[in-house]
């Protein structure tokens, strides 16, 4: 605040012009002082601030459980986060994801059933499947959100291709391929009732070949499309594939890494070393003595190998910032569920699911669910297995998952 200047003159009586003595004021009164200027200051700028946090912490403790009850798990974490009623009331009724079932084929005969993957247990449910669904020769190569892609040869360009699911039993027959190719194999998107859903398939002429051939399908397309690109690694070809972050990755058989970008009709491999799972062994005597898995979990792309001599596993992460793999000592409470046609990371599993990688191998006294502890490097009883087979895959439920 401005003041006005005054002029002294010898006429101006002393009082006036005597400076008056500065009074110490103590540290505690200062202190209070500037608390008090503080608590005015927030109080304007945030009034009834700490009335209105409070009211949230005053709803019912049953209607607050009943509203919580129906956030998922990551929603469910957020709303914890409110007040201390909240965190108690939302840990309450948090629900833990469950262990996604087993899809099979027992014995190459019909029906196909589920197993619940719980360890060293099989409560079973046999499928029927409308039309002619799943019939011999019927084998998985891929599954996603809910839907599995399923060929009768897939060697063969007549091969009969389509997707179903075996929650709701819907089926989507595809066209037949057009070259005279065998297919190495074949991956989608998304659910085929999903408007981001494409399936896309690798065909290999040859091993020397300097071509890569991709076909794509869309649902409501009569016909594949095919992309032709040139082979950046010839005599080698790519086996595994994911989708992750709108983009199809493929794993080569030496350890490299190749990416198809849907929307842009792209082909190239990635600037990152070779996976070290590929160091020693080529791939063929990996694929039947010590097998690898590729997949993902919100686009982080992982590559499970498992060791011929102990049948213990080992998970390599791709680190794409350094452009490089990086061996995981520890999942971090997720749980990895390992099978040939696809695999799954799943996270917000009970405790005992937690760091454990998971095989899809049922015995011949029909045991399954063994697994490998990562953190604290056990083994079930029976241990796992490194054997494998095309005809048992995971699938991953649908949200609103159906009893089967």
């Amino acid at each position: 605040m401005r003041t006005r200047r005054r002029t002294y003159t010898a006429a101006t009586p002393a009082s006036l012009v005597t400076a008056k003595p500065i009074v110490p004021v103590s540290g505690t009164k200062r202190r209070r002082k500037l608390q008090s200027c503080t608590a005015k200051k927030k109080a304007k700028g945030n009034p009834g601030g700490s009335e209105e946090k409070n009211q949230w912490a005053l709803i019912p403790i049953d209607i607050l459980r009943e509203i919580l009850s129906g956030l998922g798990l990551k929603d469910n974490i957020q709303a914890s986060a409110v007040c201390k009623a909240w965190c108690e009331a939302a840990v309450s009724v948090r629900k833990l994801q469950p262990p996604p079932p087993l899809l099979f084929n027992s014995q190459y005969r019909l029906p196909w059933g589920f197993v619940s993957p719980h360890p060293l247990r099989f409560p079973t449910c046999k499928l029927q499947f409308p039309g002619r669904g799943l019939d011999l020769l019927h084998e998985p190569v891929y599954s996603k959100d809910g839907w599995v892609l399923s060929t009768q040869d897939w060697r063969s360009r007549y091969a009969t291709t389509l997707l179903l699911n075996p929650f709701t039993r819907e089926c989507f027959y595809l066209p037949p391929r057009t070259y005279t190719t065998f297919c190495c194999w074949s991956a989608f998107s998304a659910a085929p009732t999903s408007a981001n859903c494409m399936v896309i398939s690798y065909n290999q002429i040859d091993h020397g070949t300097s071509v890569v051939i991709i076909d794509t399908w869309r649902p409501g397309e009569t016909v594949w499309t095919a992309h032709c690109f040139e082979n950046q690694l010839p005599f080698r070809i790519w086996r595994k594939c994911v989708f992750s972050n709108g983009m199809f990755y493929c794993l080569s058989t030496c350890g490299y890494l190749g990416v198809f970008h849907p929307s842009e009709s792209t082909w190239n491999v990635l600037p990152v070393k070779p996976c070290p799972a590929f160091d020693h062994l080529t791939f063929d005597h990996l694929e039947y003595c010590s097998p690898v898995f590729m997949t993902e979990h919100e686009g982080d792309i992982f590559v499970i190998y498992t060791h011929a001599n102990n049948n213990n596993p080992t998970v390599f992460k791709l680190n794409s910032k350094c452009k490089e793999w990086q061996e995981k000592r520890d999942l971090g409470g997720l749980t990895i569920f390992t099978s040939l046609p696809a695999s799954f990371v799943r996270a917000g599993l009970s405790t005992e699911h937690r760091n454990k990688i998971y095989s899809s191998y049922i015995d011949k006294s029909e045991r399954y669910g063994m697994y490998y502890s990562l953190g604290d490097a056990k083994n079930s009883d029976p241990p796992p297995t490194n054997q494998t087979t095309q005809h048992h895959v995971w699938v991953e439920p649908p949200p609103n998952n159906v009893h089967l």
